[in-house]
């Protein structure tokens, strides 16, 4: 039986993709699903009825990197653990926080993860309610992450982050605003230099742009779109 890693874009904590996943393709306790930032289920206290549908939705293991609408306090508030080799932080049962700068082994796929954005809107938002100074990843969590990506480079098979590189955003008919103090997407751009001719990379995933789009052939933005990672043709739901 052919063991499946999904993965999707930002949900900000809703459900209806994932039912109407459920009722398009037959799961399996096997299945992983991979949320490519700003999940938004573990947004307050309320949190472990989050957790609880999403276990019932879906019948594998449901993983995240966080974005920058999560709640960063909380999901850092979490034990860390190890899961396929990496550092997670432990939701529920079957739901784990990817980690910035981890590598993991699913399934025969060594996976970069790098979480965490600068939000638009945080000057709309309430700090420590709606907005938490933990969204952008610190200079050291950045070093931490292309030090990953360099020593790991020769097996990496796919990179997901939240965040996209800066050339990506010339590709996208409605990209979002750039502060001139915000570099992290000069970073990725970096990063892809480093890891685009690698000799297993088969894709990088992003999410946060909220289009569904190749910008290279390595390279895709993730929204709507469900996948089957490694695959083009998504699970169209809506």
């Amino acid at each position: 039986m052919t063991r499946r890693i999904f993965i999707t874009g930002d949900k900000h904590g809703t459900f209806v993709p994932l039912f109407a996943l459920a009722e398009k393709v037959e799961l399996r306790d096997t299945d992983i699903l991979i949320v490519a930032g700003d999940a938004g289920y573990v947004w307050n206290d309320d949190y472990h009825y989050n957790v609880q549908s999403l276990q019932q939705i879906f019948p594998g293991i449901i993983t995240f990197i966080d974005g920058n609408h999560e709640n960063h306090v909380l999901l850092n508030s979490f034990e860390v653990s190890q899961w396929n080799g990496g550092n997670v932080h432990r939701i529920g049962e079957r739901v784990y926080h990817l980690m910035r700068g981890q590598v993991y082994s699913i399934y025969g796929n060594n996976i970069l993860t790098f979480g965490g954005a600068r939000s638009v809107d945080k000057d709309r938002r309430e700090e420590g309610v709606s907005w938490w100074k933990e969204e952008e990843p610190t200079a050291e969590e950045i070093e931490y992450g292309k030090k990953q990506l360099i020593q790991h480079a020769d097996v990496i098979d796919y990179v997901i982050t939240h965040e996209s590189p800066l050339f990506a955003r010339s590709h996208i008919t409605r990209p979002k605003r750039i502060d001139v103090d915000y570099h992290l997407p000069e970073f990725l751009d970096e990063w892809y230099e480093i890891i685009s001719s690698a000799p297993r990379l088969k894709k990088w995933y992003f999410g946060h742009m909220h289009v569904d789009q190749l910008i290279t052939p390595q390279l895709r933005a993730v929204h709507n779109d469900i996948l089957l990672i490694g695959e083009e043709k998504p699970i169209r739901w809506g």
